[in-house]
């Protein structure tokens, strides 16, 4: 997970989350219970759960702010170094 989370998309990660909630209780619910595909939404889910999480970390909880604050003390270290020598 190196990619930034601005190229996070709400709504598409919100609709995949319900989509393996559907089909984790569907593989629950069918006689005989098919435990791969469960297994399958329920990794997917999970996932798309931690997705959510970066996103709402990054927009919503200042998580923004400080990447672009270390990004900022990042450059003016480099611009230091570079006019000291």
């Amino acid at each position: 997970m190196k990619k930034s989370p601005e190229f996070i998309s709400p709504t598409m990660t919100t609709a995949l989350i319900l989509y393996s909630g559907v089909f984790m209780r569907f593989a629950w619910r069918v006689q005989p219970r098919n435990m791969l595909l469960f297994a399958c939404h329920a990794a997917n889910e999970t996932g798309q759960l931690i997705q959510m999480g970066r996103y709402i970390e990054f927009f919503h909880m200042g998580g923004k702010d400080r990447a672009l604050g270390s990004a900022a003390a990042a450059v003016a270290g480099a611009t230091e170094k570079t006019t000291t020598k």
